[in-house]
């Protein structure tokens, strides 16, 4: 009793240090909404409201349809139930509907508490089918791994379907080991929540399945001991498996049905639409229809990708390699001893990164349901070993990997202290240049300068004319006179991320106008210089971590860009994936007319080989 004591005291302090991590900072972008998916879930969330009949419950038309089905229902009802909570803020917000700030701090704050939660139940999950050491040292991990932090001050649906995959797996294991019908109902309803919240839990169906196979094996292998007539009990007990293992999955799958109806009631009540919106991105994600956002993954190698990109920005590198060279260990300890716990633990992680990491989109996020079990494998496998000297080495180099990466949560965690990028360069624009200027901007990219309104002084964009730069259509004779026009009568151009610049570069056979125009606007040769940028980097001490989308894809290093990276402190990462940085802490550039060129000149430069 006094070491399970001693067990729960490390876990409440493990949860109260993952807790300071993901609650500090939740008004980052100080009510702008800058995350496109958390701003369209609290749009869909404050239009909701309750239907007037129960026909028109039914109808797709009720006012309870979200109509939006990228992510389940289950995420937003959720919040919307929890709406009455949502705190009122000061904040001067650019929306006509004051509460969506609100709305979204009590989304975040119930985003981290769900990483929590996640952070509990491995610990469990461990202790279960290892022990406390490995669930503790899991828990721990998860506490200061970056994504995890990165991805509790969004209100999306990833610490969501985290948690809801984690339970239930933790409850198949229980199901495994004691057949009990509340272990499986549980189970079904953790499997239910988690499908409404996404589709991408469909893989649990793995571990479920090896649960019930398990359970039933495991309770016949008890009657076979007691049978002396071998041959008639393998015949009896063969039936007897296969009809109690269907009829359990069946009453699984049917509980869990029955709860993803009623959290997600309109992917039966508007099918044509759900399927449409399911479909559509099932066959984005593959790459099998094309869109802009998800170019920046072309030539990206599948698996090892998403193993790079999670093991530098999303873990801190000795900590990535500590997952996932530890799960491979792991995985060859499996082979070699077979264990059910072990099985039940891959039944899962083997097939959801077999079928997340072939994907063509590969953003880091979806592997947030996988590096929980990252852990807990790592953690398996290093309390495994026998040798003692490798063991010894092990625990070091886990240790040192927690500490690198409880210093780079720190830094982390910084940026939500701060003032966004984009509202930097905002305020830079509006104090530095004039009214009326014509400013040249990209579409598929957020617009600057956003409003600002405070207190005696309001700003808004149309104090200045804007022109859009069409930089992801097609290459040809049209859009290379609509850069010309652009770029003769723009005063400013202003990027307000490496969306475009970062991946179209990235395809000069499908680009090659784009690109060179790109190339030439970085080298200053289109009479454009830069004058302004805002960086919001992790930083801990005199040190910055710092990203590179410039250098990385070939482009030059305007002088004062290249000054910040030679910088004393700046220690440079390289490349990160587009979408770890380009909502909580974006680079803005913003680059002047310096020098007029003409028409011709500009052609001339823009179609040379």
């Amino acid at each position: 009793m006094k070491r399970e004591s001693w067990q729960f005291a490390a876990l409440f302090l493990i949860l109260l240090a993952a807790a300071l991590f993901r609650f500090n900072g939740l008004d980052w972008d100080r009510g702008y909404l800058f995350h496109p998916d958390e701003r369209k879930i609290l749009l869909v969330v404050s239009g909701l409201a309750l239907p007037s009949s129960v026909s028109e419950f039914f109808s797709p038309a009720s006012p309870l349809n979200p109509q939006f089905f990228a992510y389940g229902s289950f995420p937003i009802y959720l919040l919307k139930a929890l709406s009455a909570f949502a705190p009122t803020t000061n904040l001067a917000v650019p929306w006509n509907d004051p509460h969506l700030a609100g709305l979204a701090l009590l989304g975040r704050a119930l985003s981290g508490a769900f990483d929590l939660g996640t952070l509990a139940l491995i610990f469990f999950l461990a202790r279960r089918l290892y022990d406390a050491r490995v669930g503790l040292i899991a828990a721990a991990c998860g506490t200061v791994t970056v994504l995890s932090i990165q991805l509790s001050h969004f209100y999306a649906v990833d610490t969501v379907l985290t948690f809801f995959v984690v339970a239930a797996v933790f409850l198949a294991a229980r199901f495994a080991a004691s057949g009990k019908r509340i272990d499986a109902l549980l189970m079904a309803v953790a499997f239910g929540l988690a499908m409404a919240t996404k589709v991408t839990a469909a893989p649990l169906i793995a571990p479920i399945g090896f649960a019930v196979v398990w359970a039933t094996n495991h309770d016949d292998t008890k009657v076979q001991r007691k049978q002396s007539n071998r041959l008639r009990t393998f015949v009896s007990l063969g039936w007897t498996r296969v009809w109690r293992t269907r009829k359990t999955l069946a009453k699984i799958f049917a509980v869990a049905l029955v709860v993803f109806i009623v959290t997600q009631p309109y992917a039966l009540l508007d099918p044509i639409q759900y399927v449409s919106q399911i479909g559509t991105e099932s066959l984005v994600a593959r790459g099998w229809l094309d869109y802009p956002y998800t170019r920046q993954f072309t030539g990206t190698i599948p698996f090892l990708y998403q193993i790079w990109q999670s093991s530098i920005w999303g873990m801190g590198l000795p900590l990535g390699m500590l997952a996932w060279g530890g799960s491979a260990l792991f995985v060859w300890q499996w082979w070699q001893r077979r264990d059910w716990q072990s099985g039940l633990v891959l039944s899962w992680s083997l097939v959801y990164f077999l079928l997340i990491g072939a994907q063509y989109a590969k953003y880091p996020r979806y592997l947030l349901p996988l590096t929980p079990f990252l852990f807990l494998m790592a953690a398996a496998a290093i309390s495994r070993l026998t040798h003692r000297a490798l063991r010894f080495a092990s625990y070091v180099f886990l240790l040192f990997a927690l500490l690198f990466a409880s210093g780079y949560a720190v830094a982390f965690t910084s940026i939500y202290s701060r003032e966004h990028p984009w509202l930097q360069v905002s305020n830079w624009i509006y104090q530095n240049v004039p009214p009326q200027s014509v400013i040249a901007i990209e579409h598929w990219d957020d617009a600057l300068p956003v409003s600002l309104r405070a207190v005696g002084d309001v700003h808004d964009p149309a104090e200045y004319r804007e022109q859009i730069l069409p930089m992801y259509d097609a290459d040809n004779v049209a859009k290379l006179q609509t850069l010309i026009d652009i770029l003769s009568t723009s005063d400013y151009v202003v990027l307000a991320s490496p969306r475009l610049y970062a991946t179209i570069t990235r395809l000069p056979q499908r680009y090659p106008i784009s690109s060179r125009y790109y190339h030439l606007l970085f080298g200053g040769q289109l009479g454009f210089d830069l004058v302004a940028f805002a960086r919001n980097d992790p930083r801990l001490g005199g040190i910055t971590i710092a990203d590179d989308s410039v250098d990385t894809v070939g482009l030059p290093v305007p002088p004062p860009l290249a000054a910040y990276w030679r910088g004393a402190g700046v220690w440079n990462w390289g490349r990160a994936d587009e979408s770890f940085v380009v909502y909580d802490h974006p680079m803005p550039l913003v680059f002047k007319k310096t020098r007029a060129l003409s028409r011709d000149e500009l052609k001339t430069l823009l179609t040379s080989p």
